[in-house]
């Protein structure tokens, strides 16, 4: 009985202590930490500005979106650019596939997260970072081609 309720208090303590560090966080210093590398600044600064305006936090995204999506296609091409044509068909068979994955992805979430607002939000904004991590890859991709 006396380790339950140990177990009890010190999950509580540790539950507090969560909500309270959070508490001190912006919005996007949480997004931040979640994030990967390559969604920009100016997103987390946008979205702290936004702070419940669910419009203005729907511009962040967009802005965001728009910038990882040109990212993509300007690295996708340098891409290309770069590669024989064994590599090319490879490269568009993988791209085509990625997007087929995106849209998927996006759509079981929409039907997981629900229909509420703030569910829309994530889904979009788990988009954005599933952009951001291919033009990660991509970047990877084209530093090996430059290299050979």
């Amino acid at each position: 009985m006396k380790r339950t309720f140990r177990a009890i208090a010190i999950a509580l303590a540790v539950f507090v202590h969560c909500v309270a560090v959070q508490a001190d966080e912006s919005t996007g210093q949480l997004i931040r930490r979640e994030a990967p590398k390559g969604i920009t600044a100016a997103f987390f600064a946008c979205i702290d500005k936004a702070s419940s305006d669910r419009i203005a936090i729907a511009a962040c995204h967009s802005d965001e979106q728009a910038k990882q999506d040109a990212r993509l296609n300007k690295t996708y091409k340098a891409l290309l650019a770069r590669l024989g044509a064994r590599e090319k068909e490879s490269l568009v068979g993988a791209q085509r596939t990625w997007l087929e994955l995106q849209t998927r992805s996006s759509v079981f979430e929409e039907a997981l997260y629900g229909d509420e607002p703030i569910s829309g939000m994530q889904v979009k904004l788990n988009g954005i970072f599933r952009l951001c991590e291919r033009a990660n890859v991509l970047e990877k991709y084209l530093s090996i081609a430059k290299d050979q």
